[in-house]
């Protein structure tokens, strides 16, 4: 038995193991200065869907399975070097974790393994993609977990210790009516915030950490947006702030308590950024909520911010805390209940949020 036999007698045999194997499989083959896939086995087709004659070359399926150019760069880099590493040790294999696109545009993530008999290399994937995304979404859980932690311990602290500080005063100290009713307006005030920011914060761990049920009724926004009002009446008014607001007695089907935090959100920031004076529009036509105010507005990098999750706190107009979540958890409940929500903003212009249901 000549060589080319033996050959091909070890490439017969390789198919009909990697045939018989419940992982995908390339058999390829060094021909002097050619590279080429020789085999896909039946896993292969079915699984990741490339056939031999789109990926006939390796260097064809590494533009593939890999579309993006950096990372393709960064994963030829990386194979290459465990390939020297491999050959300095007399070793056969080179093992490496990637996220390969498939044929039909979806990601995976593979462990991959190379090992080379004679001139045949034989690459096996072996599928940890359920792996990787239950490592994810760990760290991102005690990402949240942190984050939350972080906010309560933070955000929360100060207004808490001025609750505490200005009863304290009211209950141990002689003060005239007017100086009482000065302290029990601070009080709502920092209430208010303290309640915002957690229901805020609360909501948005529901959000983190656990589905919310979506449960559709007829909403009426003159009742919604009243309700409203009510629970920030005194922090508008202590700033001398006028509310307009125009709302078709029409409604809309969609979830109540989801409706309910964005638009509390959006109208709790609208007073928050708007200064002593200032005007806050809210109208409801044809199916749309535009809550418009002529506040501090955001900058193109604030607005990026928000659409990117990134986490960002100011304060008020009147120095009023912030989690620096608001437009971001509305971003996102609307989401949950395909509302569009589209943004308009400029600096010291005032911001205008709109609503489509």
């Amino acid at each position: 038995m000549d060589d080319s036999n033996g050959l091909k007698i070890s490439r017969e045999a390789l198919q009909e193991v990697a045939d018989f194997l419940p992982y995908p499989f390339i058999i390829a083959e060094d021909f002097g200065d050619e590279h080429l896939n020789t085999y896909l086995n039946e896993k292969f087709l079915e699984e990741i869907g490339y056939t031999l004659e789109e990926i006939p070359t390796i260097q064809s399926w590494y533009e593939h399975a890999y579309p993006d150019k950096e990372y393709r760069d960064n994963v030829i880099r990386n194979w290459d070097q465990e390939e020297k590493q491999a050959f300095d040790h007399g070793l056969v294999s080179v093992k490496r974790k990637s996220l390969v696109t498939c044929k039909n545009g979806s990601k995976r993530w593979y462990e991959i393994k190379a090992s080379v008999i004679s001139k045949i290399h034989v690459i096996a994937f072996v599928d940890i993609d359920k792996e990787i995304t239950l490592l994810d979404e760990l760290k991102s859980i005690n990402d949240n977990k942190d984050r939350m932690l972080s906010i309560l311990g933070h955000d929360l602290r100060s207004p808490v210790a001025n609750l505490m500080t200005i009863s304290s005063m009211a209950a141990n100290t002689e003060i005239s009516n007017a100086e009482f009713v000065s302290l029990i307006h601070q009080i709502n005030e920092q209430s208010v915030q303290v309640l915002d920011l957690l229901d805020r914060t609360l909501t948005w761990a529901r959000l983190n950490f656990s589905n919310i049920s979506q449960q559709n009724t007829d909403i009426d926004f003159k009742i919604l947006i009243a309700n409203i009002l009510e629970i920030y009446k005194a922090s508008y008014e202590s700033k001398n702030i006028i509310i307009n607001t125009n709302l078709d007695n029409q409604s809309v089907y969609s979830d109540l308590e989801i409706v309910n935090i964005i638009v509390r959100n959006i109208i709790s920031n609208a007073i928050k950024f708007t200064p002593q004076n200032g005007i806050i529009e809210i109208q409801f036509h044809k199916n749309e909520l535009i809550i418009k105010d002529n506040g501090i507005g955001m900058t193109a990098t604030m607005f990026a911010d928000i659409l990117n999750n990134t986490y960002a706190s100011r304060r008020g107009t009147n120095n009023e805390i912030g989690s620096g979540m608001g437009l971001q958890l509305v971003k996102s409940m609307a989401e949950k209940i395909n509302c569009k929500l589209s943004i308009e903003s400029q600096p010291n212009s005032g911001t205008a949020i709109h609503l489509g249901f």
